[in-house]
């Protein structure tokens, strides 16, 4: 008699336990992304750090990495290019996986503001 007796205390203490503790939540999915685009003018390389920066028609820079595989259509990168970048996001960085440098006459026709000094800053 004291057997099924214990047994049933230890099930209904377990169970209590099971039900108090509070159940983590669980992170939120991010979407698989399958690519991105940006466009912009080349503001900035760097070689030693293998990144280009890209500051849009806001004026907003972005840094992207490029690695071997990013491929650069339409002649050799350098700082004031009209470009249009294909990049993913891996391992919290923004890896460019394609440059493509705009020529001249689609570059004039969208200009993109350069960077401005604000009034207080003279």
């Amino acid at each position: 008699m004291r057997r099924p007796l214990i047994s049933a205390c230890l099930l209904t203490a377990l169970a209590a336990v099971a039900m108090a503790a509070p159940l983590k939540p669980t992170p939120p999915v991010k979407p698989k992304s399958h690519g991105n685009a940006l466009s912009g003018t080349v503001a900035s390389l760097d070689e030693a750090k293998k990144t280009v920066t890209v500051r849009n028609a806001a004026g907003k820079e972005t840094v992207l990495l490029r690695t071997n595989a990013t491929r650069v259509r339409g002649g050799v990168l350098k700082t004031g290019d009209r470009v249009s970048v294909r990049w993913l996001e891996r391992d919290k960085k923004m890896v460019a996986t394609s440059i493509r440098i705009e020529p001249p006459s689609i570059a004039s026709a969208t200009p993109t503001p350069t960077a401005t000094t604000p009034a207080g800053l003279r």
